[in-house]
């Protein structure tokens, strides 16, 4: 199996004038309790990010977010790689913080590929799952690049597009978010 080579295994996203893949390595759920009738639960968030590899145009950082509810229910942890092509000063606008939030702009890339994997597991395990905009995401424009060689540019903007926008949201100094749940 080739590691971000395909595109059934690594999508690549073009994101704010670079290309980003995240490649997974660990999805992990464990279920830590029991979930009450109708409970209100917060959501904390750990990140972490590693640079691996830079090169010229290129830059590959290992991630790890470990995200867990109070009342304690549920512990998500996913870990990977994430790399980033363009030049040098986009690359470097990606991995600048937010201001606002507190979080590298990279962060809200990986978080968004990762929670639908999240959202899965939550289900199976009939455990909350954390919102969706759990990190506060700017609005920004996605397009799903089509399948290239590996030292090829991607296409045009010829190519159909997908566009995710969200309307801007509204920040809280932490990054815990409340959702109430009833089963």
């Amino acid at each position: 199996m080739k590691k971000c080579g395909g595109p059934a295994i690594c999508p690549k996203y073009s994101v704010a004038g670079v290309i980003v893949s995240v490649h997974l390595d660990s999805l992990q759920a464990e279920r830590t309790g029991q979930r009450g009738s109708s409970e209100e639960f917060f959501f904390d968030i750990n990140a972490k990010l590693d640079e691996k590899k830079k090169s010229s145009g290129q830059v590959a950082l290992s991630f790890e977010l470990g995200i867990i509810t109070k009342p304690n229910v549920v512990k998500y942890t996913v870990a990977g790689t994430v790399t980033i092509e363009g030049s040098g000063e986009d690359i470097r606008k990606r991995l600048e913080v937010n201001p606002k939030t507190k979080v590298p702009q990279i962060l809200f890339t990986v978080y968004q590929h990762v929670f639908s994997a999240i959202y899965v597991l939550s289900s199976v395990l009939n455990t909350p799952y954390p919102p969706p905009d759990l990190l506060h995401p700017m609005q920004e424009k996605i397009q799903i690049v089509p399948a290239t060689a590996r030292n090829e540019a991607p296409q045009d903007a010829k190519e159909p597009e997908a566009v995710v926008e969200k309307p801007p949201t509204a920040t809280i100094p932490t990054t815990t978010t409340p959702t109430t749940t009833a089963t």
